[in-house]
């Protein structure tokens, strides 16, 4: 059974892995990390990753950039691989999540949807055969609770065609 922490528990997606995870067999939520902890659910919360003294084999991660620090530091103690998909980070902090990643497994990306990725991909490809004929154009557009600016998929879409 894999044991999971989730930070950023009572956002949009945290709420929506528990969901998945409740749905398998193979898997658990054994905690959470959020600055809310009032939250009732069928595992407890944390404001601090350092306050789980439980066992974990692997925090996914969707909360907020001023939860990294902790996060990374908390992963690294504890030998616990990561999932990053916290957008809005710094280039400070992208810095660090690699610097993470020598000492531990860690998968980031900005953006898990397949069909963000696949595009991705063809955008990497059209921007080789197009290269200097064409300007490429970014437009992005959110519902108005979207908290970072460009979005980390715009971002990973630029880092691709550049």
């Amino acid at each position: 059974m894999t044991k999971i922490l989730i930070a950023g528990a009572g956002g949009t997606m945290g709420k929506t892995v528990a969901a998945c995870v409740n749905e398998r067999d193979d898997c658990m939520v054994v905690a959470g990390f959020d600055k809310i902890t009032t939250m009732t659910d069928s595992f407890p919360i944390f404001q601090n990753p350092s306050d789980f003294t439980g066992q974990a084999d692997v925090i996914i991660d969707f909360s907020h950039p001023s939860l990294l620090d902790s996060l990374l530091s908390f992963a690294i103690a504890r030998k616990i691989p990561a999932v990053i998909a916290t957008t809005g980070l710094s280039e400070e902090q992208i810095q660090k999540v690699h610097d993470a990643a020598k000492e531990i497994p860690v998968f980031f990306t900005a953006n898990m949807s397949i069909g963000i990725n696949l595009m991705i991909e063809l955008a990497k490809k059209a921007a080789s055969i197009l290269s200097g004929q064409f300007d490429i154009e970014i437009v992005e557009r959110h519902h108005n609770q979207k908290i970072d600016a460009p979005s980390g998929t715009a971002l990973m879409l630029a880092n691709a065609i550049n």
